[in-house]
């Protein structure tokens, strides 16, 4: 008799425990997913092309840091081609930028084109930019003419 009334306590105690254990999970698992959830965001606007770039701050940026963010963007994706300087003194063969005109016009929407699509014989299209590297790079690209 003992030894069944040992094992009804047990029985009883492992249910409870097994309920316990379940309602700790379920209550785990439903805090977790209310962590994970983010607020919907609406989606990033693009700006309008020739739109002044805006700082991480949310004002315009100046000419003189338009500049130093295209020339940055400039030394990392396009020096390897045009050169440092824009000189055509890259390893790779790419044109002058620092002429007066170029193949495709040197004008901001045709700087534009030849960054986000490319040109045939060998510029790639970089697709990767972000519309602020590109702003600031086609600024940094019309301020090679010499």
């Amino acid at each position: 008799m003992h030894e069944k009334t040992i094992r009804v306590k047990l029985e009883i105690s492992g249910q409870k425990s097994l309920i316990v254990a379940a309602a700790l999970a379920v209550g785990l698992t439903a805090a977790g997913c209310k962590q994970q959830e983010k607020p919907a965001q609406a989606p990033a606007e693009t700006p309008a092309q020739g739109a002044v770039p805006q700082t991480t701050m949310g004002g315009p940026m100046s000419e003189q840091q338009k500049l130093a963010m295209g020339g940055a963007i400039f030394r990392k994706q396009c020096a390897s081609c045009h050169g440092n300087e824009g000189n055509g003194a890259g390893t790779r063969g790419g044109p002058s930028l620092q002429r007066a005109d170029f193949k495709y016009g040197r004008t901001p929407e045709a700087i534009r084109e030849s960054i986000t699509k490319g040109r045939p014989g060998g510029m790639p299209a970089f697709t990767n930019l972000q519309e602020i590297e590109i702003e600031t790079l086609v600024a940094y690209v019309m301020s090679l003419k010499k």
